[in-house]
């Protein structure tokens, strides 16, 4: 068995649309931005010598980026939910 991703997580806990799809997009820009910025990620050690943090942590910027999108995502649809008046509305729109 493997740990499910927090995506992974969300998608069979419950979660709404708006944050699933919030997690997915940060999780595609967190990737992309750590693919392409792992040139600037070289740390000179003394005694290893030059290392790469991409290549330690490959899927880091996927990860942070997942789980901030689903945190956004997540305040968003709890914010909009919580309306004295429209919030049942909300509830059902975002599926919670």
């Amino acid at each position: 068995m493997r740990e499910l991703t927090t995506f992974e997580i969300d998608a069979v806990s419950g979660a709404g649309w708006l944050q699933d799809g919030l997690a997915s997009i940060g999780s595609q820009l967190g990737s992309a931005v750590w693919s392409a910025e792992s040139s600037l990620l070289n740390i000179e050690l003394p005694i290893v010598g030059k290392i790469n943090l991409a290549t330690f942590a490959p899927n880091l910027g996927k990860t942070v980026g997942e789980t901030l999108g689903s945190s956004i995502g997540g305040s968003i649809e709890n914010s909009l939910s919580s309306l004295p008046n429209l919030g049942g509305f909300f509830s059902k729109l975002f599926a919670n």
